[in-house]
């Protein structure tokens, strides 16, 4: 994963999901940041796995599968690193948006390696508390603002993109791969509806 090729890669979909068919505002991209965090704890919560899908056919309902190296085709991937990743994909597609080009880091590992365990071994209620502290550090600081302060949103994103290292460092953690993971709900995410039927 080339990150700047990715980053654009998340946002062209976006695009052509109809989701910056309207201009949308800095609040509600960083509200729905957090709503994935809060999705992960609530999977968490469940006793659900790092990732699965759920497939549905015959006199067979509810299967879960939780082998992330085999998908059912065109089910949807649920599970706590998925949700914490969609909020990575959220970033990204926020940082496509702006036209933020990263560079200092090449790759998701290049991003990842200087993450100090400190901020991702930690119990997950912690992580989920933590991601969403610095969301908010993050929206206070790329929020618009009279006085635009180049200085000040460069925290911004650079704050942005700790959350996705800190995130994917804790998915590694768990023994699962965070790029392979993510690689595969964006191939999802490619075969969704049109704006999934939602209005955000």
């Amino acid at each position: 994963m080339i990150i700047n090729e990715f980053v654009q890669e998340v946002h062209q979909n976006a695009v052509a999901h109809g989701w910056w068919d309207e201009e949308r505002s800095v609040a509600e991209i960083f509200a729905l940041i957090h709503s994935e965090w809060s999705e992960a704890l609530e999977e968490a919560r469940a006793g659900k796995p790092m990732a699965y899908q759920v497939q549905s056919y015959g006199i067979v309902q509810g299967r879960i599968q939780t082998d992330v190296l085999k998908w059912f085709p065109g089910q949807k991937p649920e599970g706590i690193g998925i949700e914490l990743l969609d909020g990575c994909i959220r970033i990204f597609d926020y940082l496509g948006k702006r036209g933020v080009t990263l560079k200092y880091w090449d790759s998701l590992e290049d991003l990842i390696r200087d993450t100090p365990k400190t901020a991702y071994k930690i119990p997950f209620p912690q992580l989920i508390a933590n991601l969403h502290e610095k969301t908010s550090i993050s929206y206070a600081l790329l929020r618009p603002a009279d006085d635009e302060d180049k200085a000040i949103e460069k925290r911004g994103f650079v704050t942005l993109l700790e959350i996705v290292a800190i995130a994917c460092s804790w998915i590694r953690e768990q023994g699962v791969d965070a790029e392979m993971l993510m690689l595969k709900k964006h191939e999802y995410n490619k075969l969704r509806p049109y704006k999934h039927g939602k209005k955000f």
